[in-house]
């Protein structure tokens, strides 16, 4: 592959003083044939009181619907068929939502709600919890990923956070659409009975230099995009520069002091980078 992936998550400085679990997971795969980075950001609030369970189920179901390499030889050959590509996607993204309910079930099953976990709900969703309904909403989280080939790639979002490509030429770009319903504090998720409506995505064969995604932890830590575009500019450079084990470190050492001086959340990242 002519590209690595990098993931990176950390907690956020108000949770930590909160004494809140981080409610962010990623994952980035370096496979033969493709690289996969994904973040997903669990919901603040106490209804959402198993989002962090809720986030890392996500990235667990992305991971095993994408281990199907069927989709990647198809993506391929039908890379000029726009409807048939959006079909394609379309199905991936319902197996991943539905494979992350299954995951959402199995849990609740084997651990139900307590009432520790249910004291703090608004009163009319611990009644819905309390009779077994709308359990997923308790592990509701967005969701990024990335998948990049020596031929393509493709990024599917839900929620909020951004997707941000560098192309070769260092200009920057959002490309999957930006979800008008993500206000203020408010997103879409998974957990949505309406999610697969809500699922974006993007393909294209034009190969960028370096691919990113983040929760709303990093995106909210900048006044503007410039300024977003700014660290990413900087931390591909850094990885140009730099031995990668160097580039890695500082990088994890910048973002809890980011969080602490920017939004406080916890932060997740997922960069993919074409080698020298």
């Amino acid at each position: 592959m002519k590209y690595k992936g990098y993931n990176f998550t950390v907690i956020g400085s108000s949770h930590k003083r909160a004494k809140k679990p981080c409610q962010d997971a990623s994952v980035s795969l370096n496979k033969d044939d493709y690289i996969l980075t994904a973040v997903c950001d669990g919901h603040g609030g106490e209804d959402y009181f198993r989002s962090d369970r809720g986030s890392d189920f996500a990235v667990k179901a992305v991971k095993k619907c994408m281990s199907d390499r069927d989709i990647l030889p198809m993506l391929s050959f039908y890379a000029e068929d726009k409807n048939k590509i959006d079909e394609m996607l379309v199905q991936l993204e319902k197996s991943i939502i539905s494979e992350w309910n299954d995951l959402v079930e199995n849990d609740y099953k084997e651990d139900p709600f307590t009432e520790d976990e249910l004291e703090s709900v608004n009163p009319q969703m611990r009644f819905r919890y309390a009779i077994g309904e709308k359990i997923e909403c308790a592990y509701g989280t967005t969701m990024l990923v990335n998948v990049i080939t020596d031929d393509f790639w493709f990024g599917i979002h839900i929620g909020d956070g951004e997707c941000v490509t560098i192309d070769i030429d260092g200009n920057f770009d959002h490309p999957i659409p930006h979800d008008d319903n993500c206000v203020y504090n408010y997103t879409t998720s998974i957990c949505d009975r309406t999610a697969i409506y809500n699922m974006r995505h993007h393909f294209s064969t034009n190969l960028p230099k370096a691919l990113f995604i983040a929760s709303d932890g990093v995106d909210n830590c900048f006044v503007d995009s410039t300024k977003l575009h700014d660290f990413y500019g900087t931390i591909l450079q850094s990885f140009s520069d730099m031995d990668e084990s160097f580039a890695i470190l500082e990088l994890l050492d910048y973002l809890p002091k980011m969080s602490q001086k920017g939004s406080g959340d916890d932060i997740s990242l997922g960069i993919i980078i074409r080698k020298k």
